[in-house]
This record gives structure tokens, sequence and C-alpha cells, in this order.
């Protein structure tokens, strides 16, 4: 009679396990379904890549830019925040710097530049080496056909 019990209660065990886990599978697909839906919605038709601070003849965010579309960009405007470093992760200055730049040229499908975004008005106290590029993203792109894609948030920017 014991082996009939545990039986009957290792049965009912595996069914109960096997319906948790099909409902959690379930639940990890639609989730994924989602956030994909969401990061889909949220894409642009391009990418920014590997920004940082550099100097040239002067101080400015230097990037790759790559149309990843299937259209061809005639303009650009990007949008960018540095902003100072503290002494620890947590302790950022209050002060940051915010730059638009607008960028004229021909990006075909695939095409790939590096950009120099100019910071020459800004002052880098201590040096350019105490500074971040906390943001930075295209706001608006026009395309060959006219049309034109804005994101003055930045809400598409990863």
């Amino acid at each position: 009679m014991n082996g009939d019990s545990s039986s009957v209660f290792c049965d009912a065990f595996a069914t109960m396990l096997c319906a948790f886990l099909c409902g959690l599978c379930a639940c990890a697909i639609f989730s994924c379904a989602s956030i994909e839906k969401k990061l889909s919605d949220l894409a642009a038709p391009y990418a920014i890549f590997d920004s940082q601070i550099t100097e040239r003849d002067e101080a400015g965010i230097e990037f790759t830019f790559s149309n990843l579309g299937e259209r061809t960009i005639v303009r650009v405007k990007f949008f960018a925040r540095v902003q100072e470093s503290g002494d620890s992760e947590d302790d950022f200055s209050d002060d940051s710097m915010e730059k638009e730049f607008v960028f004229d040229a021909e990006f075909d499908p695939g095409d790939s530049e590096r950009i120099f975004i100019p910071l020459s008005e800004f002052e880098f106290d201590g040096g350019i080496e105490n500074y971040f590029v906390e943001s930075l993203f295209a706001s608006e792109i026009i395309f060959s056909d006219g049309e034109i894609w804005n994101d003055k948030d930045g809400k598409s920017a990863l």
C-alpha cells in the first residue's frame, strides 16, 4: 500500500511540476517576445558605437556612425551630453555639457564613418580625462526620399 500511495504522490507531484514549468516557460516566452517587440519599436535606422572624448586640434566626441537601415541618409542631427566624473562612481558633478551637431553627408545603407563633434565652447577643468560621454544619440535623421525620423528624447539610444 505504501508503494501505491507514493506512486500516486509521485505522479501528482510530477503533473504539478510539469504544469508549473510549462506555465513558467509560457511566461518566459511571452516576456521575451514583449521585450523583443519593445526593442524593435525603438530601433532606429542607425547605430552609434565606441563614443569617447578625444583631442584632435580641440577636444570633442569621436564615434562611429553606421547606417544599418535600407534607405540613404542625407542629414543627421546628433545630441551629446558630456559629464564630469567625481572621485567615486556615485559622485558626479551637477554640471553637464550638451551639444547638438548637424552632419550633412550621404550615408548609403551599410556605410560607416568616424565622426568628430567638437566641444570647443566648453571648458574642461582638469583635462578631458575627467569627463565621459553620458549620452549620445541621433535626434533627427533625414532620408534621401525626404522622410524625417525623430527621437528628440533619446529613447532609442541604447
